[in-house]
């Protein structure tokens, strides 16, 4: 085999390999997705849904929502609640995209990955290992003095996420 024989195969390959998400960790989008992806749905309603933040604005959240985390193998959704849930909120803020607050599990040993914060589509995703009635989830935001930042970050609420009832 040639030199540019193997370069071709390996520039195929790597463009094969990118257009998969085989291996790789997901989320839905949202509750019908993660339904109509045969995962077990359970939501869950905060204590308070309106906040001010620490930059003026305002926030809201909405009911959240569970899946089982999964992976993608031949094309399709392997569920595995072993590799915890994705635990998945509305955010809506007219700054999102700032990156002015996060959300993080109260219980950090529960946590199975890091959180990202807010994403653009207006979700936020955090993955505890396991589900409980209740889910505590801590706002923390940007502290606006400049000299501080991220470094100094506060802790502005605690939310407690209810399981609903489904029987």
């Amino acid at each position: 085999m040639s030199w540019k024989s193997l370069l071709a195969f390996c520039i195929s390959t790597l463009i094969y390999s990118c257009d998969t998400n085989e291996g790789l960790f997901d989320n839905s989008h949202s509750k019908k997705e993660a339904i109509a992806n045969g995962a077990t749905v359970v939501e869950y309603v905060p204590d308070k849904t309106v906040f001010t933040l620490l930059n003026g604005t305002k926030m809201q959240i909405d009911t959240a929502w569970t899946e089982e985390s999964f992976t993608y193998h031949d094309g399709k959704r392997d569920l595995d609640s072993s590799d915890g849930y994705d635990f998945a909120f509305p955010v809506k803020n007219d700054s999102v995209g700032n990156f002015t607050f996060t959300f993080g599990l109260l219980d950090t040993t529960n946590r199975m990955f890091t959180n990202p914060g807010p994403e653009q589509d207006g979700l936020c995703h955090l993955n505890p290992r396991k589900l409980y009635n209740e889910m505590k989830i801590i706002l923390e935001q940007k502290n606006p003095d400049t000299s501080k930042g991220w470094l100094n970050s506060i802790i502005t609420d605690t939310i407690t996420f209810k399981k609903l009832r489904t029987d």
